[in-house]
This record gives structure tokens, sequence and C-alpha cells, in this order.
């Protein structure tokens, strides 16, 4: 179900505290099933942590704001180093009450669109396990599986994906 009162925008710094805590909602509700509490409560610190923040804004990040002004999902981009024209899809989450409704789905098309516009061909995922089934929906392929490290040394497990 795809709902109208949704507004995709750039991120803003005053933008920042909001972001982090939809996604730590985000991650928290949605990443349960396939993850341990541990993992969860791991990520969470990730999000919450206070180098995020530069994160967020250096990612083309794009906020998804109901008619209320509460952020409900963001999805960004970067490019990467070794790869100039394939785009890293990044800080995709959408609160657990739009979960199912298409937003997340509209967000990876309006951040790839972006990425498009400045001459990325081919995009890039490092997906959380939960959300592996969401990628594969949307075109992209696994190519391997990995961790990703956090501050709390406890190692996420990821999938990596490709599409283009």
């Amino acid at each position: 179900m795809v709902r109208d009162d949704i507004t995709f925008r750039p991120i803003r710094e005053d933008d920042v505290d909001g972001v982090q805590a939809m996604q730590a909602r985000s991650f928290a509700g949605l990443g349960r099933g396939a993850n341990t509490a541990e993992e969860v409560q791991a990520h969470v610190d990730e999000i919450m942590a206070p180098r995020y923040r530069s994160e967020l804004l250096a990612n083309h990040l794009i906020v998804a704001e109901d008619e209320g002004g509460r952020i409900v999902g963001t999805a960004g981009w970067c490019t990467m180093a070794d790869r100039p024209t394939t785009a890293r899809v990044r800080k995709v989450f959408v609160d657990p009450d739009r979960a199912g409704t298409g937003l997340g789905r509209r967000l990876v098309e309006a951040a790839e669109a972006d990425a498009l516009a400045l001459g990325c061909r081919d995009f890039a995922v490092r997906s959380n396990i939960n959300a592996v089934p969401f990628y594969e929906r949307l075109g992209y392929r696994t190519e391997r599986a990995g961790t990703m490290e956090t501050q709390s040394g406890v190692d996420l497990p990821v999938v990596f994906m490709a599409k283009g």
C-alpha cells in the first residue's frame, strides 16, 4: 500500500537526532527475526554513536517525512572509491509502522535515480540479513556473505549485493 502523505527531501543537519531515533527504532523492530538480541543492540548502538551523525550528512541521504513532520524513512548513497560509476546504497530504514507500505522501495528508487542522474550506472548494497529479500525484490543479487564490524566487538551478519 502506497501512502500519499509522504514528502521526500534531502537531510538537514537539524534532522540528525530524529533520523538516528527512527533508524534505531527501525532496526530494533525489523531486525529482530534474523538477528540475535546482542546483534540488534550492537547495531542500534552503532546508529546512536556520535560519529554516525557525520555519516548521515555525507551520504546523499533522502528523508521521508509524513504530513506531521515526523521522519518515517531514509535512504542514501555514496560513490565507491574503487568503482566510481557504482553507487553504494546506504542507510535504508523505514519506521516499523511503515514497513510493508512500499515506502522502502520508493526510497531506494529515489536514491538510485539521484545516483543515475550524477553518472552512476551500477549499484551495490551491504544488506543486513533481514533485508536481503527486500533487495532481491528490487533486482539486487547476492555477491557474497560477510560481516559488519561494530565498536562493541559484535560482528553483524550482512550480505553484499549488486544491481546493474
